[in-house]
């Protein structure tokens, strides 16, 4: 059974070392991240978007089975211990037509995935 978290860090250095010394405390297993502070490097795996504001956050050792081949703005994805997992950052200031595209993006990209799990920030205190 995987462990899993999902958490904004909104850019803050503080909160990204507190979510490592977190995952370790809770052992954490996948974390799905939005606004990270920055990417991190091995021994844990890390994947981003395209402006590395979504990632996924894999434990050593936790088995990776496939990953988004092509990286795109706003979104990640992983197959990890057999389901997909993926962490979406919508931009608050992204257009209607923006929004839309990221949605049919996603879409296409989950389409025949299952189990599925996506999750992140959509910021939907907007209107549009």
């Amino acid at each position: 059974m995987l462990r899993i978290l999902q958490l904004n860090l909104y850019h803050c250095e503080a909160a990204q070392d507190l979510l490592c010394d977190t995952i370790s405390k809770l052992c954490i297993d996948v974390a799905i991240l939005c606004v990270q502070y920055k990417n991190l490097s091995p021994p844990n795996t890390w994947l981003a978007d395209a402006d590395s504001q979504a990632a996924i956050r894999v434990q050593a050792g936790i088995p990776m089975q496939e990953r988004l081949a092509q990286v795109h703005p706003y979104f990640a994805w992983a197959r990890i211990g057999g389901i997909f997992f993926f962490s979406v950052y919508a931009r608050p200031r992204l257009s209607e037509i923006e929004f839309s595209a990221l949605l049919a993006n996603i879409t296409e990209e989950a389409r025949g995935r299952r189990p599925l799990v996506i999750a992140g920030d959509f910021n939907a205190w907007l209107t549009e």
